[in-house]
């Protein structure tokens, strides 16, 4: 993670910030999406699988319309190998990382069709927030570009515009949360500058479980999902510099 990304990011996450409507905060997302080659998306709740009514959860339908209209004539919600797999985890996963052994006749049928309209594949961010149902954040298209250390960073921008539309952005200010103690602040200025755990060990002269930890604790006193919205929230506070 280069400090150009890193910036970029920090820029695109600031623009959803002060969005004043769906719109715009849409817009932006969209246009960061397709730096990735992802044309298409989908935001929304995850109801059980049997919910006739399932897409009443749907903050925002991006699909192309004929396969959003498929989709649902063909109750495809109950099979879709995507949304199952979004309930059961957090971590963001490649469409055709699912595995084709591993699916259901009905599960194959979905992706087969997705292709079909263009579709053919994509990146689920599960979202999994306190005191909310599960959801996810769906992005696709006929080929797309995402190199693996970008996955932290397109992660990022999904939950933070998922929170954006849904009105879960934490009411708090970002200054009332505790400070990072110096420690932290140095670890994550590291981080920053495209150190990996081994790589801040070594540097700071202590073990990759503490730099583990020291991360963990990080993300909980910002709110943040990883190391990359850690960083932007920490350049927001000002805790640290690029």
């Amino acid at each position: 993670m280069n400090n150009a990304v890193v910036l970029e990011l920090f820029a695109t996450i600031s623009e959803i910030d002060f969005a004043n409507s769906p719109d715009r905060v849409l817009q932006i997302f969209r246009v960061a999406l397709e730096t990735y080659g992802l044309h298409s998306f989908l935001i929304t709740g995850l109801p059980v699988p049997h919910d006739s009514e399932w897409d009443r959860a749907i903050l925002w339908d991006g699909w192309p319309r004929e396969w959003f209209m498929r989709y649902k004539s063909e109750g495809h919600f109950l099979s879709d190998p995507c949304a199952a797999r979004s309930r059961h985890t957090a971590e963001p996963f490649l469409w055709h990382e699912l595995s084709a052994d591993g699916l259901t006749a009905r599960g194959r049928l979905v992706m087969d069709e997705a292709a079909e309209f263009g579709l053919k594949d994509g990146l689920c961010v599960p979202i999994h927030l306190p005191l909310a149902g599960p959801a996810v954040v769906t992005a696709a298209s006929d080929r797309i570009e995402i190199p693996p250390d970008a996955l932290p960073l397109i992660e990022t921008l999904c939950v933070h515009t998922f929170r954006k539309l849904s009105g879960l952005q934490t009411k708090r200010g970002e200054g009332e949360t505790a400070p990072l103690t110096p420690r932290e602040r140095e670890l994550l200025q590291w981080s920053a500058q495209g150190k990996s755990t081994e790589d801040i060990s070594c540097i700071l002269g202590v073990t990759t479980n503490t730099v583990e930890s020291h991360h963990r604790n990080i993300r909980v006193k910002l709110d943040a999902i990883n190391v990359a919205h850690a960083i932007v929230k920490a350049l927001r506070r000002q805790e640290i510099q690029i």
